[in-house]
C-alpha cells in the first residue's frame, strides 16, 4: 500500500510517502501563508523522488485540523481532490495527532491560536485521551504544563505508522470539512453583526 499524507494545520506543510509500512519520504516547509503555492510542487517533488506518480498512491491521509483556517483548507481541498478525481481513498486524522504522533509519552498537543490561546488536546501513542479543545495559556494546571508541546518546526515529532492506524476513512468525500474548533474572527464579526 502507498500513502501520501498531508498536513497543513500549521506554518509548517508536512508530506509524507509511505509505502508497505516503512516511511519512504518526507517534504517539510515553512510558509508565510503560502502553502497553496507549494503543496502540488512538493507532492510532484517527493513522488518523482521514489519515481512515483500521483496515480500510484492508494489512500491519502489528511490531518483536519483543529488549526489555521486557510492552511486547513489548503490540505483538505487537495486532498478531496486527488481522492474525488483519482477515485481512490481518503482517510482523515486530527492534525494535532498527526503532529505529536512520534511521541512516545503522554504530550498535551497545543497549536497557537492567538492570544495565548492554542488548539489542544490530551494524546497518548496517538490515541486521544480528551476531547480537543481551545486552551488558555494561562489557565494550565502544574501537570498540564509538565506535559504541554508547543507545536512548532522543532517540536513537531512524525510516526507514519500511528497517523495511519489512527486515521479513519472519510465515506463522503465530497462532505469532509475541516475541524475548526471555533468559529473564525470573520464568522464572529458577522454573528456580532446579524
Amino acid at each position: 500500500m502507498k500513502y501520501l499524507l498531508i498536513d497543513t494545520s500549521t506554518n509548517i506543510m508536512i508530506i509524507m510517502l509511505h509505502v508497505d509500512g516503512k516511511l519512504k519520504g518526507i517534504k517539510q516547509r515553512k510558509a508565510k501563508s503560502d502553502h497553496q503555492a507549494y503543496i502540488i510542487p512538493l507532492i510532484d517533488e517527493l513522488l518523482k523522488e521514489h519515481n512515483l506518480n500521483i496515480k500510484d498512491i492508494d489512500t491519502f491521509i489528511v490531518g483536519i485540523g483543529p488549526g489555521s483556517y486557510t492552511g486547513l483548507r489548503v490540505s483538505v481541498m487537495t486532498a478531496k481532490m486527488f481522492s474525488y478525481t483519482l477515485k481512490l481513498n481518503l482517510m482523515k486524522v486530527s492534525s494535532l495527532l498527526f503532529l505529536t504522533s512520534g511521541y512516545k509519552e503522554e504530550v498535551l498537543a497545543w497549536h497557537d491560536a492567538r492570544n495565548n490561546q492554542g488548539f489542544s488536546g490530551f494524546y497518548l501513542k496517538g490515541k486521544l485521551l480528551d476531547e480537543e479543545k481551545v486552551r488558555h495559556l494561562n489557565d494550565l494546571n502544574g501537570l498540564e504544563k509538565e506535559k504541554l508541546i508547543i507545536l512548532n518546526e522543532d517540536t513537531i515529532k512524525l510516526d507514519s505508522n500511528v497517523i495511519i492506524k489512527m486515521s479513519t476513512l472519510v465515506e463522503d468525500v465530497y462532505n469532509l470539512v475541516p475541524n475548526y474548533l471555533r468559529k473564525t474572527k470573520a464568522e464572529l464579526n458577522l454573528d456580532q453583526k446579524s
